[in-house]
């Protein structure tokens, strides 16, 4: 991915996107896979509420109180 597909997302969606691969929630062609569906369905910048509606349905996303405060053990 170029730095111009990067520029797309605001900064917070784009910090979502590596918390989520790097927390293991999504692997790396999962995250390409998002991305480009991204690019295709939203116009100018991709802000964190846009992602997160996307990403709603596929258990990415916790919309309820205390969402993203999730804790994960290993």
């Amino acid at each position: 991915m170029g730095p111009h597909e990067r520029g797309r997302f605001a900064p917070e969606a784009w910090g979502h996107l590596i918390s989520l691969n790097g927390s293991g929630a999504i692997n790396g062609s999962e995250l390409e896979h998002i991305i480009e569906r991204a690019l295709m369905q939203f116009d100018g910048r991709i802000a964190l509420d846009d992602l997160r509606g996307l990403l709603e349905g596929t258990g990415l996303e916790d919309s309820g109180p205390g969402a993203g405060d999730n804790i994960t053990v290993h």
